[in-house]
């Protein structure tokens, strides 16, 4: 195994701005990705997908200035389908690993509910026990790679939600479409599940906290948390490659490649990002 020094780490998120035709779709997905590795440093990438026609080149470029083939680097997101298959037609032989943490939310919510007053109050006591069991055990045995094991807990607890006793209450209902929902989540990203409690003791990464950074630099800081302005998506698309310039360090170097007679400067000027 690469020491995590070695490895090239690549976070990958999508955010929402407002469009700006108030008679079309109300907002439209960015994606925004950092890349970084210990001993060379970290790069950012921001596109609209819809009106980028060569997001993967955009992406392997950046990823060039490590040096390294995406088979020695590890890929996070939050497992959303459309991110997962663009990742897997741009990197097809990275290794991907789930976001803990938005894993660890949808168990959390699931228990909520299971565990919940309502759920005691209107299901029997066996069957509320037995499916408090059931739920109480998928987080611990995510967290030490046992996907196998929780996904088997997840269709017993279906089972017993399909019981006659048990299928008619509200309550089943909200914690069937919660156990369907978590089910559908760990099957389409079989693969991407670690020994999660391993990885941590060893000091390797199990979060795409980075990545939530990165989102918030390019896009919600000066695009949509604190402005909240409707944009059109090639516009927003091209003021994101400033952004990634300005966060970057590179704006002053791209522009001097772009115009060889742009004018040097070695005075300092603090940019806020």
């Amino acid at each position: 195994m690469a020491s995590k020094s070695n490895v090239t780490t690549v976070g990958l998120d999508g955010g929402y701005l407002r469009l700006c035709h108030p008679d079309e779709e109300k907002s439209f997905e960015v994606v925004a990705g950092r890349a970084m590795r210990v001993d060379v440093g970290q790069r950012s990438v921001a596109f609209v997908r819809t009106v980028d026609p060569n997001s993967h080149e955009r992406v392997r470029g950046v990823l060039a200035a490590f040096g390294q083939h995406d088979s020695s680097m590890e890929v996070f997101t939050d497992g959303e389908i459309q991110l997962r298959q663009w990742q897997l037609s741009t990197l097809p032989r990275a290794r991907h690993i789930l976001d803990w943490y938005h894993l660890r939310r949808r168990v959390e919510k699931l228990n909520a509910v299971v565990h919940g007053r309502p759920t005691a109050s209107q299901l029997r006591t066996a069957d509320h026990d037995w499916l408090s069991g059931l739920a109480g055990g998928l987080k611990w045995r995510l967290w030490h790679g046992r996907a196998q094991e929780a996904t088997r807990r997840l269709a017993v607890m279906l089972y017993v939600l399909g019981k006659s006793t048990v299928c008619r209450k509200p309550a089943a209902r909200q914690i069937r479409k919660l156990t369907l929902e978590l089910l559908g989540y760990l099957r389409n990203n079989s693969d991407s599940l670690p020994n999660y409690g391993r990885r941590y003791r060893a000091g390797r990464r199990i979060s795409s906290a980075f990545v939530e950074s990165a989102v918030n630099q390019l896009i919600d800081k000066r695009m949509s948390k604190s402005q909240q302005m409707r944009w059109d998506p090639r516009s927003a698309h091209l003021l994101l490659q400033m952004r990634v310039g300005v966060v970057d360090g590179q704006l002053r170097e791209d522009f001097a490649r772009w115009y060889p007679a742009f004018p040097s400067n070695d005075s300092t000027l603090s940019l806020s990002a």
